[in-house]
């Protein structure tokens, strides 16, 4: 297949995969991870692997853009919301039983920093559920986006 077969098979993934709503981190970084990023399900994260891997991550990798690092470092955002999408339902669980280990690794991804934070965390997460987590088609992403808006609005959490 030449390159120019291949740009077609790309192009045509990308918009096969286009309609997948959802939380997508499964293939790195690099510029297939950007243009697959919101789509959902195996076929976008190997069509995104596949064109980071043809297209090389060099450039991105050494330029730190399209959410790689140098050093080969996941961004802490990025970390983040790997960690939120593997682990939605234990972290829901978890919120509403106002703590434990998956909740734990939220907390100190989003900047919870001593016990103090991470118990006001735990009773944010507990008491502001039904905010974070509004119905059970929430995804990781607006989990986190509406825990940030809960936490803006708490003394001890606002300057995480």
């Amino acid at each position: 297949m030449n390159r120019k077969g291949l740009l077609v098979l790309v192009a045509t993934l990308a918009a096969a995969t286009a309609a997948h709503a959802g939380s997508y981190t499964g293939a790195g970084c690099g510029i297939g991870s950007m243009l697959f990023k919101g789509s959902k399900g195996n076929g976008p994260i190997g069509a995104a692997a596949f064109t980071n891997g043809y297209l090389s991550n060099s450039f991105s990798i050494t330029s730190e853009t399209m959410g790689c690092t140098a050093d080969g470092v996941v961004k802490n955002e990025k970390k983040l919301e790997v960690y939120a999408a593997a682990n939605m339902q234990k972290i829901s669980t978890e919120m509403a039983q106002g703590g434990g280990e998956y909740l734990a690794g939220l907390s100190k991804l989003m900047g919870c920093k001593d016990e103090a934070q991470t118990k006001a965390f735990f009773h944010l997460a507990q008491q502001r559920y039904e905010k974070i987590i509004p119905s059970v088609s929430t995804d990781s992403s607006s989990m986190i986006r509406n825990l940030r808006m809960e936490m803006a609005g708490d003394a001890t959490l606002a300057t995480l």
